[in-house]
Protein backbone atom coordinates (compact mmCIF):
# COMPACT_ATOMS: atom_id res chain seq x y z
CA UNK A 1 0.00 0.00 0.00
CA UNK A 2 1.36 3.40 -0.92
CA UNK A 3 0.91 6.65 0.91
CA UNK A 4 -1.52 7.82 -1.76
CA UNK A 5 -3.66 4.70 -1.95
CA UNK A 6 -6.97 4.44 -0.14
CA UNK A 7 -8.36 1.62 1.94
CA UNK A 8 -11.61 0.29 0.56
CA UNK A 9 -14.22 -1.11 2.90
CA UNK A 10 -16.99 -2.28 0.60
CA UNK A 11 -16.44 0.72 -1.67
CA UNK A 12 -16.64 3.22 1.16
CA UNK A 13 -13.72 5.36 0.10
CA UNK A 14 -12.32 5.78 -3.37
CA UNK A 15 -10.98 8.52 -5.56
CA UNK A 16 -14.38 9.27 -7.15
CA UNK A 17 -15.98 10.38 -3.86
CA UNK A 18 -15.19 14.05 -3.96
CA UNK A 19 -18.39 16.01 -3.58
CA UNK A 20 -20.13 16.65 -0.31
CA UNK A 21 -23.36 15.29 -1.77
CA UNK A 22 -21.68 12.02 -2.75
CA UNK A 23 -20.19 11.64 0.71
CA UNK A 24 -23.52 12.38 2.41
CA UNK A 25 -25.26 9.86 0.12
CA UNK A 26 -22.69 7.23 1.09
CA UNK A 27 -23.17 7.98 4.79
CA UNK A 28 -26.93 7.51 4.37
CA UNK A 29 -26.40 4.21 2.54
CA UNK A 30 -24.08 3.03 5.32
CA UNK A 31 -26.64 3.98 7.97
CA UNK A 32 -29.26 1.93 6.09
CA UNK A 33 -26.83 -0.99 5.95
CA UNK A 34 -26.17 -0.60 9.68
CA UNK A 35 -29.90 -0.60 10.44
CA UNK A 36 -30.38 -3.80 8.45
CA UNK A 37 -28.05 -5.62 10.88
CA UNK A 38 -29.45 -4.12 14.06
CA UNK A 39 -29.43 -5.94 16.35
CA UNK A 40 -26.69 -8.23 15.07
CA UNK A 41 -27.57 -11.91 15.25
CA UNK A 42 -24.12 -13.33 14.52
CA UNK A 43 -20.54 -12.46 15.34
CA UNK A 44 -19.98 -11.63 11.67
CA UNK A 45 -22.87 -9.13 11.69
CA UNK A 46 -21.48 -7.63 14.88
CA UNK A 47 -18.10 -7.14 13.20
CA UNK A 48 -19.83 -5.69 10.13
CA UNK A 49 -21.62 -3.14 12.31
CA UNK A 50 -18.30 -2.03 13.80
CA UNK A 51 -16.81 -1.62 10.31
CA UNK A 52 -19.87 0.30 9.11
CA UNK A 53 -19.77 2.65 12.12
CA UNK A 54 -16.05 3.22 11.55
CA UNK A 55 -16.68 4.04 7.87
CA UNK A 56 -19.46 6.48 8.81
CA UNK A 57 -17.19 8.15 11.35
CA UNK A 58 -14.38 8.50 8.82
CA UNK A 59 -16.68 10.02 6.19
CA UNK A 60 -18.09 12.46 8.74
CA UNK A 61 -14.51 13.40 9.63
CA UNK A 62 -13.84 14.11 5.94
CA UNK A 63 -16.83 16.44 5.86
CA UNK A 64 -15.67 18.20 9.04
CA UNK A 65 -12.17 18.63 7.59
CA UNK A 66 -13.61 20.01 4.36
CA UNK A 67 -15.70 22.51 6.33
CA UNK A 68 -12.64 23.54 8.33
CA UNK A 69 -10.56 23.99 5.17
CA UNK A 70 -13.22 26.10 3.46
CA UNK A 71 -13.45 28.41 6.47
CA UNK A 72 -9.70 29.03 6.62
CA UNK A 73 -8.41 32.30 5.24
CA UNK A 74 -5.03 33.95 5.35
Amino acid sequence: MTATSTIKARGVVDSTMRTEETIRDRIEALRDEYDSHDPPSTELEDEAEVAILRAIEELEWVLDERDADEGFTT
